[in-house]
């Protein structure tokens, strides 16, 4: 069970980044120099061969990169580099392959940080802090790494990045320097004399080898820039970039630097301590500081190999966890994505290894593990490219790589056969203990997984029981070992012990592949096929026989079977691979009785229904084409009467218009006669004036019966009465005129509507709304009705002008009847604007806080001659309204909540209406 799946990572990092982590790898070659030089502690030098030895470990790196960069970027999302991504890899063969790999490629990484962090602390010791414990140092270097990396992996880059920055530049001069100022002894440089344990080719062989098993550790500055995939910036481009950037620095680091090394300081001088011999690179530039820039120089690298390994190999652990294949608690992230118990674990090891001393015994053992790590992500990438070639790749390596990185897991396993041998029984054990040591935490993941599920912690396994039998081989092998080498006198029989040492560590190895890899592909495709076993007898095969009965009792609709194929995947090529073909088989031909068993019900279902069919009453067949015909009939009949409709219509309009015209000519007549009576009004207004105030016998006569003033009141009150009733009158005909000729403009479009003419031109989409708003204008200042406008920016629309101005004549005026109905606070808003899913399109919505629709009347409103006025009277405007909106490919839809609500009608046109579809909807 995995306890998450996919779970993504920020990417925070450039591929500058990516590569400076990466350089922890490449400074391993600056205290793997000296052991291969003259030897430390139980293992033998190779002498000046030792150069070559690193150029070989560069090669077999070299070959191995474009397949481990293809492998890293199948699964971009994961971190942990090589070793985390065979958790993936190989899950269709074992599971338990992939924990090795992930758990012996970190184990193969903790020496080289309590190594590096020790080498570090001497330099600082005795430069800066004389008298201070070593380890001490050490310890308190893992911990600020540690403190750096727990806020997070852009802290660790930009912390890297420093370091590689300073250390690189030292190592390009340490290269430069020499070659300018001619101290490379090029002649010592290219002289290399291999130093062997004992006389003959068997003894150069195992020298030569035991210095290439140490090569192994050329691999870091390769694959370390692929732990951090998943956490960077477009990983497709950035990773390929900094992989090949990272082997360009490690191929300064193993070739350049120790050829120009050899050749200004001696094979004696690679021997001894670099932070001093390495002086005279530096001298002719630093002159006497060249001795403070060698230990810069180490320094500094030691403090990338520390960082390393507490950046990215702890997230392999973290890594594999996620895949279920380690304790879950190694899995917990901080806040910042930081796998804070992995990065403790790690140094924890790392400070454990350094307290001890990290004896050669070990880095060897740790190395034995490593080269695991190393060589079967190669292995990984062949199987992928054999068993799946049709799985994507980001990255494809190219042609013929592929099996230059299996060769070069080859060597790299030869090497371990022959060379690990020199470091002793205790060594060799060790280092099986490590390997092993991740599928006892495989174990425990798989226990605690079943003890969530409910089930007993330990079950009965093929896997186990075949692993406990390869472990007994195992004991009673080194038990061998142990007797036949105490018994042999090594004195004069070093060969014949190296020998018996050698075949010890094959068996070892195939102990390893016999006792944790074969079982673990044999046991999971014995899972895979046990549980495809379980689907089809609880699936398709239970479901089949359910549907035999079914279709034997006539049932018709349950007499189906799902079909629910699996295929089992089974990679290994024997007896087992051939059982998952062979069920892979029984599935397919089970999957094909059940499809033939859906084809059988269907035929049958087939049959009854055109037996009934058959036997229907042929009446009923003419009854039915009748229907059809009477409703063409009438259908033909409403196309008829609505071209009539028109006709009429123009026709009596024609007569309004007429009668229109001669009460204008008699308004026109009755506005002159008032035009005279205001003159004459006028004039007896200034005769009345003059009379009020003359004081003659005539004035006084006059006002004896008629007050001067009261007439001078009189008159002007009356010429203006009579102004405002001629105007009030002439715009009362003016406007009854108008609406007479938009009327017939409408009328004239319906007419072109049913003889399937078109009216397109171009015009503003205000002008028509407000010209609609006019027609209306009348009743909506009649009833004090408050007209909202809501326009938006709008563009010329080319449609048939006339049919959206009857759509919205028609519209408001609806709208205008439903608000004065109501009688409390009328209001009608207009809004016109750009459908905002549809550019293409225009959106108006007439809303109102009228009496609103009732729920059972939604669903008639656009049929035609449907209406809810007294005396049957109306009808036809949502109808022709609607008919109109589809003619130009529009739509037109009505809302309301029900009686006293309100309601709201969508008109939407695209702005080039040239077109039909039936668009006409009702929504509620």
């Amino acid at each position: 069970m995995r306890m998450e799946v996919d779970r993504p990572h920020p990417r925070k990092l450039g591929w500058l980044g990516t590569t400076a982590l990466a350089m922890g790898g490449s400074n391993q070659s600056v205290f793997l120099i000296g052991a291969l030089v003259v030897g430390q502690g139980d293992i033998l030098g190779q002498g000046s061969a030792a150069i070559p030895l690193l150029v070989v470990g560069l090669i077999l790196s070299w070959m191995a990169l474009p397949g481990w960069t293809e492998l890293i970027l199948m699964w971009p999302n994961r971190v942990g580099g090589i070793a985390a991504t065979c958790g993936e890899a190989f899950r269709p063969y074992a599971p338990v392959l992939g924990n090795l790999t992930g758990v012996s490629y970190w184990w193969g990484w903790i020496p080289t940080c309590g190594l590096t962090a020790t080498l570090s602390a001497s330099a600082i010791t005795q430069w800066f802090l004389p008298g201070v414990s070593v380890p001490l140092v050490a310890c308190l270097l893992i911990v600020i790494f540690v403190a750096i990396n727990l806020l997070g992996v852009r802290w660790a880059a930009n912390t890297a990045i420093f370091i590689a920055g300073v250390s690189a530049a030292l190592a390009f001069l340490s290269a430069i320097i020499p070659v300018i100022s001619g101290r490379v002894d090029w002649h010592q440089a290219a002289s290399f004399h291999l130093d062997t344990p004992f006389d003959g080719a068997f003894g150069a062989i195992t020298s030569a080898m035991a210095g290439l098993y140490l090569v192994g550790f050329a691999a870091p500055a390769f694959e370390a820039a692929a732990c951090h995939v998943g956490e960077t910036i477009d990983p497709v481009k950035n990773i390929p970039r900094a992989m090949f950037a990272s082997a360009a620095m490690a191929t300064l680091y193993f070739l350049v630097l120790p050829v120009i090394w050899l050749g200004v300081i001696g094979p004696k001088g690679l021997g001894e301590d670099l932070a001093t011999s390495l002086g005279p690179t530096f001298a002719p530039l630093f002159g006497a500081l060249g001795k403070s820039a060698a230990i810069g120089f180490m320094m500094f690298n030691m403090f990338h190999g520390t960082l390393a390994p507490l950046t990215g190999v702890a997230r392999t652990l973290s890594q594999l966890s996620e895949d279920g294949l380690l304790p879950e608690t190694f899995a917990k992230r901080t806040k910042s994505d930081c796998p804070w118990v992995a990065i403790v674990i790690t140094a924890a090891a790392a400070i454990g290894f350094l307290l001890i001393g990290d004896p050669i015994w070990l880095i060897a053992a740790a190395n034995f593990t490593y080269l695991i790590g190393i060589a079967l992500p190669s292995v990984a990438v062949w199987l992928l490219r054999r068993d799946q070639p049709e799985r994507e790749r980001p990255y494809r390596a190219p042609r013929g790589t592929i099996g230059l990185g299996l060769i070069a897991a080859i060597v790299w396993g030869i090497s371990t056969i022959v060379g690990f041998q020199q470091f002793g029984l205790p060594t060799v054990i060790l280092g099986l203990a490590l390997a092993y040591s991740g599928a006892a935490l495989y174990a425990w993941r798989k226990w605690m997984d079943r003890r969530k599920a409910g089930i007993p912690g330990v079950g009965r396994s093929l896997h186990l029981k075949l692993t406990g039998a390869m472990l007994i081989v195992l004991a009673l092998d080194g038990a061998g070992y142990y007797l036949a080498v105490q018994s042999v006198n090594a004195e004069g029989n070093l060969p014949l012990v190296t020998a018996l040492e050698d075949i010890f560590v094959a068996v070892a190895m195939l102990t390893i592949t016999v006792g944790l890899v074969l079982p673990g592909m044999i046991a999971n495709s014995a899972v895979e096929v046990a549980k495809a076993a379980d689907r089809l007898a609880t699936g398709t095969m239970a479901d089949f026989s359910r549907a035999m009965n079914a279709l034997a009792t006539g049932d018709l609709d349950n007499a189906s079977a799902r079909v629910d194929f699996v295929p089992v995947v089974a990679s290994s090529r024997d007896e087992v691979g051939e059982m998952a073909k062979s069920f892979n088989t029984l599935q397919q031909e089970i999957a094909r009785a059940a499809m033939g068993l859906a084809g059988a019900r269907d035929g049958l279902r087939s049959a009854r229904d055109e037996l009934r069919e058959n036997n229907t009453n042929l009446e009923m067949r003419v009854v039915a084409r009748t229907v059809e015909l009477e409703t063409a009939h009438k259908k033909l009949i409403v196309a008829a009467r609505r071209a009539g409709m028109a006709e009429v219509a123009i026709g009596i309009l024609h007569n309004i218009g007429n009668v229109l015209n001669s009460v204008n000519v008699s308004a026109s007549l009755l506005d002159q006669r008032l035009r005279t009576s205001q003159e004459r009004a006028r004039n007896l207004t200034k005769i009345a004036t003059a009379l009020g105030d003359d004081t003659t016998e005539l004035g006084r006569f006059v006002k004896g019966d008629v007050r001067g003033a009261q007439l001078v009141d009189y008159l002007t009150k009356y010429a203006r009465h009579a102004d405002l009733e001629r105007d009030q009158v002439l715009a009362e005909f003016d406007s009854l005129i108008r609406s007479v000729d938009h009327i017939k403009q409408i009328v004239s479009s319906q007419q072109s509507l049913a003889r399937g003419a078109s009216l397109v031109e171009t015009f503003d989409l205000v002008e028509v709304t407000e010209e609609a708003l006019r027609i209306n204008g009348t009743k909506i200042t009649e009833h004090g009705i408050t007209i909202e406008r809501r326009f938006g920016a709008l563009p010329a629309v080319v449609a048939d002008k006339h049919l959206l101005l009857q759509i919205l004549v028609n519209l408001i005026s609806n709208a205008v009847r439903a608000v004065s109905e109501r009688n409390e606070q009328p209001r009608i808003t207009v809004t016109v604007e750009q459908d905002p899913t549809d550019a293409s399109r225009v959106v108006w919505q007439i809303e109102d806080t009228g009496i609103g629709i009732s729920l059972e009347n939604m669903s008639r409103i656009f049929e035609s001659g449907f209406t809810t006025k007294s005396g049957g009277q109306g009808g036809f405007g949502l109808h022709s309204s609607a008919l109109a909106a589809e003619r130009m490919a529009g739509s037109l839809r009505a809302h309301s909540d029900g009686v006293g609500r309100g309601a709201r009608f969508v008109l939407i046109l695209p702005s080039n209406a040239v077109g039909e579809t039936s668009a006409m909807s009702v929504a509620s």
